[in-house]
């Protein structure tokens, strides 16, 4: 998985200079001391009355935002960012990237160390570790939604936890294949996929391995009883699985699918969709 390296050094929030305007109200007022002091809570109740009562008071949307931010509540993030954004001044643009750069550097810092507890086969600590990492970019990305970037980010880090969350439903049911235990493992793989997001690099490995599981037992049926047609059940209940992964972004997997699909479809009697196979896989090939 690659990620950008650290966009800046900076303190977070704290080092923010608040802007005072000369006139401020008493909401304003207990709102920027709740800040200043660290009670997050009090300052967001106070910035909250600030903006019902002063909707074009553009500092006080900001660091509702802020506040927000020191909370994790994403939602109120976006939806501070989009009514400070509107009054159109951008008066704490620096500030604003500040925040995001700083923000952004504890996501890319807490994910390396999740990689150092993953390679130290550490599962529970770098899973902890990566979903820390994902709360500091999905709130990287709150206050700055056009940072494409962070958004894969994100994306990674969701395949990467979904990973390790399914690594040992992915192990025993390899295991339970070893044993000739096509179904055990199967059901193991669709456990496993109730675990993880539909389209994520953990999701086409747990439906490959689905795939081939299945394969394997009509193979089995076939060679125990050769003019029984039931092995072709396996093979239907494999198909939608192997066309889905033809839609994969990963050229592997693209491939992948390709091969066991021309066996599925060869095997079914659909011979012009096995050459369509054939064709697609070979494209692939000498790309």
């Amino acid at each position: 998985m690659r990620f950008i390296r650290n966009i800046s050094g900076f303190l977070f929030l704290m080092a923010i200079a608040i802007y005072f305007s000369a006139c401020n109200s008493a909401e304003q007022t207990t709102a920027k001391l709740a800040y200043n002091t660290g009670d997050y809570k009090k300052a967001e109740i106070e910035f909250e009355k600030e903006t019902r009562q002063n909707p074009q008071n553009e500092e006080a949307w900001f660091y509702l935002a802020m506040t927000r931010a020191q909370l994790g509540k994403l939602e109120g993030i976006q939806s501070a960012m989009l009514e400070y954004k509107k009054i159109g001044k951008n008066t704490f643009g620096p500030e604003l990237t500040q925040a995001w750069g700083t923000k952004y550097d504890q996501g890319y810092k807490q994910y390396e160390d999740g990689e150092k507890r993953a390679k130290e086969g550490k599962d529970d600590e770098a899973v902890k570790k990566f979903q820390d990492a994902l709360q500091s970019f999905e709130i990287a990305y709150a206050l700055l939604p056009d940072s494409a970037f962070v958004k894969d980010n994100i994306s990674a880090l969701n395949g990467r936890i979904n990973t390790i969350l399914v690594k040992p439903t992915i192990d025993k049911g390899v295991e339970l294949e070893k044993k000739g235990d096509y179904e055990g493992a199967i059901n193991e793989y669709k456990t496993g996929l109730a675990k993880v997001t539909k389209g994520s690099g953990a999701y086409e490995v747990i439906i490959y391995d689905m795939s081939l599981a299945y394969l394997k037992w009509g193979e089995k049926l076939r060679e125990s009883s050769p003019d029984d047609p039931a092995y072709k059940s396996k093979y239907e209940a494999a198909m939608p699985y192997l066309e889905e992964l033809t839609g994969s972004k990963d050229k592997d997997n693209k491939l992948n699918a390709y091969e066991l699909l021309i066996q599925v479809y060869g095997n079914l009697g659909m011979n012009e969709k096995a050459m369509d196979a054939i064709k697609k896989r070979d494209e692939l090939k000498g790309q």
